[in-house]
């Protein structure tokens, strides 16, 4: 890694950025293991609510929809003001998704001033024989780029029979979306089997539009996993992607596919392409509706 570009992920995007709430990072640790289990202590998936007989708080119902880290932030303290490094009950914690973990914890790596993104990708570790959406941090060691996933607690580990390092989570196990792309591509990764499992949603558009976000996400611009724009605006369940679409789409994923990307061409395929490239506006799908956001550069 160069210096350049520690430095650049080594600094808070405008959706990391905690504000004026940095100082309440400061009690966070500093190494992996701590990180993740700090955050599994202030984030739970939705997902996991209502299985697990849990009331929250009527104000939880759009924490899913937060982007920014600060708006996070003081939604956990409203709940509970005690220093960050305490573990909330469940009910008293942000109620997100897979992006809200990653993006806290690589908010505490950059805290700390570690290297740190987040990856956009499918995990085959949630349901048996499918690749579900999903997004976790990627912080640099000082050799190699990990892959860390803060949703995986001892207790969601357990349930889903995880026996790996989730600080360390096997390139197998987890594909970035320009692999998994490339995989659906070569035919080695079904469309039909990636998606997301719960809501029955598949297909190569699907692959197609987390391509765009973890190109975003590498360029410090974590969106929300349901938002769309340039190429893959009008894409959706019945939508075919063209082949100029999948062709420029087949050279995205070739850059963004390996473990470590170079840099330089990241960043300059992100400024130069509009087809890429985050607008003012985007398409977002909150409550799968679609509604027009604006959006902060």
């Amino acid at each position: 890694m160069t210096a350049d570009e520690a430095f650049y992920y080594s600094g808070h995007s405008n959706e990391s950025d905690p504000g004026d709430l940095r100082r309440f990072l400061d009690p966070l640790p500093k190494d992996p293991e701590g990180i993740l289990e700090a955050v599994g202590g202030l984030v739970l998936h939705k997902a996991f609510v209502e299985p697990a007989g849990i009331v929250c708080p009527s104000d939880s119902a759009d924490d899913a929809e937060s982007r920014l880290l600060p708006e996070m932030l003081r939604r956990i303290l409203a709940r509970d003001p005690g220093s960050l490094d305490k573990t909330r009950s469940p009910e008293k914690r942000l109620i997100g998704v897979c992006r809200h973990y990653a993006l806290l914890a690589c908010s505490v790596f950059r805290h700390h001033g570690l290297p740190a993104r987040l990856r956009v990708g499918f995990a085959d570790y949630f349901e048996p024989g499918f690749w579900d959406d999903h997004w976790v941090t990627e912080y640099w060691d000082g050799d190699y780029w990990r892959l860390m996933d803060p949703e995986l607690t001892p207790s969601v580990r357990n349930h889903f029979g995880v026996a790996f390092d989730p600080c360390d989570v096997p390139r197998d196990r987890f594909v970035t979306a320009g692999s998994a792309w490339l995989g659906l591509r070569s035919g080695r990764i079904d469309p039909a089997k990636c998606g997301v499992s719960t809501l029955g949603i598949t297909g190569d558009w699907f692959v197609a539009a987390s391509v765009v976000r973890d190109l975003a996400a590498l360029n410090k611009r974590e969106m929300l996993p349901w938002d769309y724009w340039g190429i893959v605006r009008n894409m959706g369940p019945g939508v075919m992607v063209t082949e100029e679409a999948a062709a420029r789409l087949d050279s995205l994923a070739r850059v963004i596919a390996e473990p470590d990307p170079d840099w330089k061409t990241l960043r300059e395929t992100y400024d130069r392409e509009e087809a890429f490239k985050i607008p003012a506006v985007v398409l977002s799908f909150p409550k799968g509706v679609p509604i027009e956001v604006e959006v902060d550069g």
